[in-house]
């Protein structure tokens, strides 16, 4: 039964607590830490949650980037504290949570795909309903139907992203890489994700 919760927990941990553990690993409640380094710690802890899609073995710096941001934020904890530009550290609630967790989380399977994952928390129902959103909307219609897969309109791709014309610039940017972080281990939707996302950039 406690291995059956332990393992329950395991695979709720999200991004953003991942990449708080790497900052505990590097001794981030008392020292500043580059992104790239946190990135590095993030890829041996969870091997291929913060990888390409076509190059598993790579890490992709963005999805590590845009996991440090939301771990900033209070609805995720507020675990951690900078800038790509200054470097970051954990807060007292991140050290907090780590030297909670870090323990429990020793040795366990980090690197399942997120569908693979239990459907219980907050996080999961969220990412469910969202990718069920995404199931049901133009520009998916036009991927799956087109002979190509690459026939997607302006328009259905804005809708997608959940854009208007009033989100521009960053904050264009900050909406479209949270998608790809949300689902940039579904081999289904990733590869959909990135031709959305190269239209939508394109004009910020």
């Amino acid at each position: 039964m406690v291995e059956s919760r332990e393992k329950s927990l395991t695979l709720q941990v999200t991004a953003t607590q991942l990449v708080a553990l790497a900052l505990y690993g590097l001794g981030g409640g008392g020292t500043v830490v580059d992104t790239e380094d946190v990135a590095i710690r993030a890829h041996e802890i969870a091997p291929g949650r913060f990888a390409w899609r076509k190059y598993p073995d790579q890490i992709n710096l963005e999805l590590v980037r845009v996991a440090l941001n939301d771990a900033r934020k209070r609805e995720n904890g507020a675990l951690v504290i900078g800038t790509g530009k200054s470097g970051w550290s954990l807060t007292t609630a991140g050290q907090l949570w780590a030297e909670v967790n870090a323990p429990r989380l020793k040795g366990r399977d980090l690197t399942k795909p997120r569908a693979e994952r239990s459907a219980g928390s907050i996080d999961e129902r969220r990412w469910r309903r969202e990718r069920a959103r995404m199931l049901m909307t133009e520009a998916w219609r036009q991927w799956t139907t087109s002979e190509d897969g690459m026939e997607l309109t302006r328009e259905a791709v804005l809708d997608l992203f959940r854009i208007d014309r009033y989100v521009m610039g960053r904050a264009r940017e900050l909406k479209v890489n949270r998608m790809r972080e949300l689902f940039g281990d579904d081999a289904e939707l990733a590869p959909f994700i990135e031709v959305a996302a190269g239209i939508v950039l394109k004009e910020a």
